[in-house]
């Protein structure tokens, strides 16, 4: 996810205790952390529904 890119969401993991929802909106580039997974993708599903995005499958837990 690059600035300047189309709106776009993604949730990611970030090392074994942070998930990161990651949000380009016109242009531009926001972070938010989350300790959960669930928290971090019902966040993510609510700035999808806000940008006019569909909706995607949760995030997989690559260091589960």
């Amino acid at each position: 996810m690059v600035a300047g890119e189309p709106d776009d969401v993604r949730v990611e993991r970030v090392g074994r205790r942070q998930w990161a929802v990651l949000v380009a909106e016109n242009g531009t580039v926001t972070q938010q952390l989350f300790e959960a997974q669930a928290a971090a993708e019902d966040f993510a599903d609510g700035e999808r529904t806000r940008l006019g995005l569909p909706a995607r499958p949760p995030a997989g837990d690559s260091l589960a």
